[in-house]
């Protein structure tokens, strides 16, 4: 399955917490989109996976207040 990702995305970065315990992947979400995008970036709490995807995106304009995301599963990612 091919996506297309839009002109001008909305897209917000978050941490996804692994439950095997391993360290917390940055991912990003995009707005319209089935799955996250991984990156390489990889935080080793989920606390510093947090502050990094809050650092990211308050470079983007959202905080984590505005910025409601739901991360349920990778069908069901919204951005508001």
């Amino acid at each position: 399955m091919t996506a297309c990702l839009p002109d001008d995305p909305a897209y917000c970065f978050y941490p996804a917490v692994d439950e095997d315990g391993e360290p917390s992947r940055i991912r990003i979400l995009v707005e319209g989109l089935a799955s996250a995008i991984p990156t390489a970036l990889v935080c080793l709490t989920a606390d510093d996976g947090l502050m990094l995807c809050d650092r990211l995106n308050r470079a983007l304009g959202l905080d984590r207040a505005v910025c409601c995301l739901r991360t349920a599963g990778a069908g069901s990612t919204t951005l508001h």
